[in-house]
This record gives C-alpha cells, sequence and structure tokens, in this order.
C-alpha cells in the first residue's frame, strides 16, 4: 500500500524520508536518561581496574620515599644513592671491566632524572592527588592536601571524622611499609582492599619504574619503614591524569550503554531506506544534485557521519547528561530555555548524522542501479584526476614523438635532454639504490623507444602503401589517417593526389565537353544550313512563280543571318572563354544601358506578353564597364527570359546601389519545371529547351557569365521552385 502511494506522491516520499529520520533523532534523544542508567552497568573502578592508577601510586611511592631520606644525611644525596643497589658478587667480577662501570653510571644518572621526573609529575600531572607521607625512622614529611588525610594515621580518629573523609573523597588508601618491605594496606575507601594490595606487592616484585636503561646486577632496592596516605576528592579539577581516567571510564561506560540504542536507530534508518524502491527514491528533493555529488564527498561525510554516530557518546551524549555540553556561566538563561537550546543541539546533531546516512544509501542504490563503472566515471574525482593526467601524459608523450621533419626541433630536444638530466641525478643521488632506479628507467625506455619504432615503421609503411597506390591511379584512396612524424610528407603527397584528381576530372569534364560541343554545333549548324540548301535547291526551278521565289528569299536570308548569329556567338564566346578579348571600358550609367536595352527589345517582350517590372536608383549609376559587352549581356539575359519566362507573368529587374558594390538582378517565372543542374545552364550550347525546338544558340548564358567575368564582376545563377533569378555584382 505505500508503495502504491509512494508512485504516484512525490510529497509523499519527501515527507516519508523527512518523518524517517527525524523518528530516528527524537529517538536517540529520547533515550538519554536511559543510557545514563544502563551506564552504570558497564562502568569500573579506576581505581581497581589494571594497573593504570595502582602503577601511578607505586611510582609516586618512590618519589615521596626519596624527598624522605634525601634530607636525613648532612647533605642532600641523589635518588640513586638511595634506591640503586648493585649486587656485590657481581660488582666484584666485572670490579675492572670498563664497560660494566660504564653501564651501572648510566643507569644511576637514568634512576637519578627519573625520579626528579617524578617529583615534578606529582605536582603537574597529578593536581587531584592529595598525599601525605612520613619516613617512620626520621619523621620527615612530605604532603599535599586540602584536607585532614593525615587523621587517617591517627589511630583515635573519630568516626564523625572518618565519615566526613568518606562524604568529600571518593577514595584513599593508607599504605605502611615495615623495615622488611612488607606492604601493609591500613586503611582504604572507594576500592576492594585485597585488589589494591595484591596488584601493589605485584608492582613491587616487579620492580615498575619504567627504566629504559637496563643495568646487569642492577636493581631498586623496596622502600622500608614508610607510611603513605593518597587520597582523590569527590570533586576533580580538569587537567590531570586521574581526570583523564575517569573521563575514559565514564566514556567507556556511556558508548557500551548507548551502542544498543544506536544500532536500533541505524538498522531502522538503513532498513526503512533499502526497503523504499530506487525509482521512488529517485523522487526525493534535489536527486539530480544529490547523485552528482562527486563519489569522494559522499564517500567523506558517510564516513565521517558513521564516526560521529559510533563516537557520539563522547562528542554529545555524554556532555549532555553531564550538563556540560554548553557553557551557560557566561550566558544568563532560565533552565527551560537551556533545556530547549540542549535538545535543538542534540536534534540537528541526529538529523545531520542520519541525513548523510541516508545519502549513503541513496547513493549505493544509485550505483547498483547505473553500474559502478559509470557512475565513478561521471562522479569519481580521482578518476577524473587520473584520466586527466593519462591524457596529458599521453599529449606528452605524443609531444615528445611528433618530430617534425621540415623543422629543427630543437626546443624539444633541449627539453626531452633536461627531463633525462633530472631523471638521472635523482637516481643518482640515491646512492647504491639508484642503480635498480636506472634499471627500472633503462628498461622504461627500452620499452618506449621500442613502441615508438613500432609506430614509425608502421607509419611509414601505410605512407609507401599510399604512394604505392597513387603510382598505380587509385585517387580516391583515403589520406586522413595519422601518420605521425611522416604527416607532413602525407599532406604533401595528398596535395598531390588532390591535384591530379582535379587533373583528371577536369581533362574528363573537358573531353565531355568537346564531345557535347562537337554534337551541339553540328546539329546548331546543320539546321540552317539545311535549310539554306533546300531553298537554293528550291530556286533553281524556272517555272518558280515570282511570289513564291521572294518569300524562299526571304526564308533563305532569315536562315542565312541566324547562320551569321550562331557563328558570330561562337566566335564571341570562344575568345571570351580563352581571355583573348579587348575590353574598352568606360563609365557607363548601368541605370540607362538597362533601359536602352529594354526599349530596343520591347517588341519582343510584348510578343512573349510579358510584364516588366523594374526597381532603379533615382540618380546614375557609373561603372567602369565594356558598354558594347554590357548591352549584349543585357540583350542575352532578356532574349532568354522572353523565349523561356511563362506568358502573362511579371518580370523583375532591380538594379541595387551599396556603399560597396552594385547589385544587377533578373527574376522571372520559367514557363517549364527546370528538372536539370542549374549550373549547366551557363555551359555552351545549353538550352532551357531541352528538346532544342526553340530558336537560338545555346550561348545567351555563356556569353553572359563570360563577359560579366572578364569586367571583374559576379555572375550567379539560382532558382527557387519555378522562380529563376540572375544575379550579377559589380565592385565600386
Amino acid at each position: 500500500m505505500l508503495d502504491t502511494k509512494l508512485k504516484n506522491n512525490k510529497f509523499i516520499i519527501n515527507m516519508v524520508v523527512i518523518i524517517s529520520i527525524l523518528i530516528a533523532s527524537i529517538g536517540m534523544c529520547l533515550v538519554y536518561p536511559k543510557i545514563e542508567k544502563d551506564s552504570e552497568k558497564f562502568g569500573y573502578n579506576i581505581f581497581e581496574e589494571g594497573y593504570r592508577f595502582l602503577k601511578e601510586i607505586h611510582v609516586a611511592n618512590y618519589s615521596l620515599y626519596y624527598q624522605c631520606k634525601k634530607y636525613g644525611e648532612e647533605k642532600q644525596i641523589k635518588p640513586s644513592e638511595i634506591l640503586a643497589e648493585y649486587s656485590e658478587i657481581y660488582k666484584q667480577e666485572h670490579e675492572d671491566d670498563y664497560y660494566t662501570q660504564n653501564d651501572y653510571s648510566n643507569y644511576k644518572k637514568e634512576l637519578d632524572n627519573k625520579i626528579y621526573d617524578l617529583n615534578k609529575e606529582l605536582n603537574t600531572e597529578f593536581k587531584n592527588l592529595e598525599y601525605y607521607a612520613i619516613d617512620k625512622e626520621s619523621k620527615e614529611i612530605k604532603k599535599k592536601s586540602n584536607g585532614n588525610i593525615d587523621i587517617l594515621l591517627d589511630e583515635k580518629a573519630s568516626k564523625s571524622d572518618i565519615l566526613s573523609l568518606n562524604n568529600n573523597y571518593s577514595f584513599y588508601l593508607v599504605l605502611d611499609y615495615d623495615e622488611n618491605a612488607n606492604i601493609k594496606v591500613e586503611k582504604i575507601h572507594g576500592a576492594n582492599k585485597e585488589v589494591i594490595l595484591n596488584n601493589l606487592e605485584s608492582l613491587q616484585r616487579d620492580n615498575v619504574l619504567d627504566m629504559n636503561y637496563a643495568s646487569n646486577g642492577a636493581t631498586i632496592k623496596p622502600i622500608s619503614n614508610m607510611k603513605f596516605v593518597y587520597a582523590v576528592p569527590n570533586k576533580l579539577v580538569a587537567g590531570d591524569k586521574i581526570y583523564d581516567f575517569k573521563t575514559w571510564q565514564e566514556n567507556y561506560s556511556y558508548t557500551s550503554a548507548s551502542y544498543l540504542y544506536i544500532n536500533i536507530a541505524m538498522l531502522f534508518i538503513v532498513l526503512l531506506f533499502i526497503i523504499i524502491p530506487y525509482k521512488e527514491l529517485k523522487n526525493i528533493f534535489k536527486f539530480d544534485k544529490l547523485s552528482k555529488i562527486p563519489f569522494e564527498i559522499v564517500a567523506f561525510i558517510v564516513l565521517m557521519a558513521i564516526a560521529f554516530i559510533y563516537g557520539s557518546s563522547e562528542i554529545i551524549i555524554s556532555p549532555t547528561i553531564k550538563q556540560q555540553l554548553i557553557d551557560f556561566n557566561r550566558i544568563q538563561l532560565n533552565e527551560t530555555v537551556k533545556n530547549t537550546l540542549v535538545y535543538l543541539l542534540n536534534m540537528m546533531y541526529w538529523i545531520c548524522c542520519f541525513s548523510a546516512i541516508f545519502i549513503g544509501i541513496l547513493t549505493t542504490k544509485h550505483i547498483v542501479k547505473i553500474g559502478i563503472r559509470n557512475y565513478l566515471r561521471e562522479t569519481c574525482l580521482i578518476y577524473k584526476i587520473l584520466r586527466c593526467l593519462k591524457n596529458k601524459t599521453k599529449n606528452l608523450i605524443k609531444w615528445c614523438c611528433d618530430i617534425k621533419l621540415n623543422s629543427e626541433d630543437n626546443k624539444k630536444i633541449i627539453i626531452l635532454l633536461l627531463i633525462n638530466f633530472v631523471v638521472l641525478s635523482i637516481m643518482c643521488s640515491a646512492w647504491f639504490f639508484g642503480i635498480f632506479g636506472l634499471i627500472i628507467y633503462t628498461l622504461l625506455l627500452y620499452v618506449l623507444v621500442k613502441k615508438y619504432h613500432n609506430k614509425v615503421r608502421q607509419d611509414y609503411l601505410k605512407l609507401l602503401n599510399l604512394t604505392s597506390e597513387i603510382s598505380c591511379g587509385n585517387l580516391d584512396i583515403d589520406t586522413n589517417e595519422d601518420l605521425g612524424t611522416f604527416n607532413v610528407l602525407k599532406d604533401e603527397i595528398s596535395n598531390i593526389q588532390k591535384g591530379f584528381k582535379n587533373a583528371v576530372d577536369e581533362e574528363v569534364k573537358s573531353q565531355k565537353m568537346k564531345t557535347e560541343l562537337i554534337s551541339n554545333v553540328s546539329h546548331d549548324l546543320k539546321t540552317p544550313l539545311t535549310s539554306i540548301i533546300t531553298y537554293v535547291d528550291l530556286l533553281k526551278d524556272t517555272n518558280l512563280s515570282e511570289e513564291k521565289r521572294e518569300l524562299y528569299l526571304d526564308t533563305l536570308e532569315k536562315k542565312s543571318q541566324r547562320l551569321q548569329a550562331l557563328i558570330e556567338d561562337l566566335f564571341e564566346v570562344s575568345k571570351a572563354t580563352s581571355g583573348n578579348i579587348t575590353l574598352n571600358k568606360i563609365d557607363v550609367d548601368v541605370v540607362s544601358l538597362m533601359k536602352q536595352t529594354l526599349l530596343e527589345l520591347d517588341d519582343k517582350i510584348k510578343e512573349s506578353s510579358l510584364m516588366v517590372r523594374s526597381n532603379y536608383p533615382n540618380g546614375k549609376v557609373i561603372l567602369s564597364l565594356d558598354s558594347q559587352r554590357m548591352f549584349r549581356v543585357f540583350e542575352n539575359l532578356v532574349i532568354n527570359i522572353t523565349k523561356y519566362a511563362m506568358q502573362g507573368s511579371r518580370v523583375y529587374i532591380d538594379i541595387i546601389e551599396n556603399e560597396e558594390y552594385v547589385e544587377i538582378s533578373f527574376k522571372n517565372m520559367t514557363k517549364d519545371e527546370i528538372t536539370f543542374n542549374i549550373n549547366e545552364l551557363a555551359e555552351r550550347f545549353v538550352r532551357g529547351d531541352k528538346s532544342r525546338n526553340t530558336e537560338g544558340s545555346g550561348l545567351g548564358l555563356a556569353i553572359a557569365k563570360s563577359f560579366v567575368e572578364l569586367q571583374g564582376g559576379i555572375f550567379n545563377l539560382s532558382i527557387d521552385g519555378d522562380l529563376f533569378k540572375v544575379v550579377i555584382k559589380f565592385a565600386k
């Protein structure tokens, strides 16, 4: 049922996530009293557990023992003179042994320094330890106490005094060492007497003083004829070892007590978010951004959250229970506000931690869905850095190996030599181990050089195959392959290939044009010539009437004029194509020339029922042109329009003047659909009428294009459906 609702409501899935995290966070805050109660089960007595505290007491005994004994003589004596003991038998056997004597001397120096350090530590590292020591022989006393702990040595001390000490001190201990160094625990509070006695006897047997320097035959004398009183108050001052021992004990107890509830909360969060399908979790707010967080950041956040969750007993639970989370001494607030602030801080702590766990689960599901490889490729910073380094290394190697045969590459050679020098210098600085580095470096160089040699060889064979194919006439072979060092030579061969291919294509085109030219010329010349021959034969008839004779002569004249025009056009286009033509350039008013052309061809325009729409500038448009050739261009274009434009349609002739050029355009609708290549219309003997039923040589557009280009202009043809357009441009 929950799945069905989540599929259709994005709001619900967001609320489920938020409420789940809030439940886990509130639950953790509510179990603090239970954790405090359960911590008592996991606590231990710092004065009994292990040897940490008692070891410090044992060491303090020697420090106080020395302080009481050092003034027993007329002059101050060293600790080693009181505490160090050397076997007489061993001493006699090695009396003349320099190393043994030196060893013993060093041992005494270390012992002296150790005792001096212990004296300092009693006042700096054990601020919470009160003591009272008395030498039973000399009655010398050393003490540090805020209370009357010496009354513990008074056998007549009242019960009220002892009760007062029990209320003010969490621990006290009275030790008595007799003349034979036997230990006796006379009084104790806050620990088990037998445990303390057994541990102290064990420490005395082991002579534990943390001596770093050992000497054969040397030992530490046991303490004798001393009484010690040690006490630890209920209220501890921070900053010493006893306070640390107590803090560790409390943290351990709170940690052990809190693990059960932390694991329950973690299990609740993890199982809930695992059960929710991935496709529903994708609807979570800002999922797109969450799924793109770099892998390293997600891993860091999740690991830190786990560390904070399982370290929460020390970080926030214990300080909250002991009311040490916030120092309210500097802030005057009532209890309600204080408790609210503490509760909110705890809530924020757990919400952040559990939210991080949710992000970890969401990321894990996302990885399972898209695959770890795709995920790392998209988000892993290390992967991206390594990929970047790999590409940079490849580019560096490619740059090093890319030797240009057409340049000296001195800079590259110097850089390579400097790199080699640096590597060899580093190897040489490693002394003997540098030999192994040089071996590895040499092998690496061999692999790189061998790889480069094989590549150069393969590139050379490819280049050889390329030249072989071209020499055999294969001009379509692909030359885009990277040939490394030989790229410059390959580019030149590729240019030769293109040149050959263009030459061959031009030759094929030329041969085709020659064939078409001969065919078209023979056809266009044969038609009027045949008519002339026919009518000449008819005129030879003596019985021909005068009326028919005049008709035949008129037809013969027309055919002769057409033949003459055709031959003239052929000469014109031949001269224009070959460039063997003389231009007589003068300042020509293009507008006037266009008007003159249209006036002279007015009859043909009317016969075609065309309506000319012209658009000219108001003033003159002066260009340096050959007026006769330009008239011929306009004439050919207008005649072409009268032949192939749709009857009754409009023709648009525009002259546009700009700052840089003058544009002359002719636009008309064709009467027949243009189904061939528009660029072929400017070729010689090509007509818009492929059946060649209309009059004309097919040279009009070719002549117009040649004359325009000879005068430095641009001649363009274009079509848009049935719209035929010619644009001529001349620079001013």
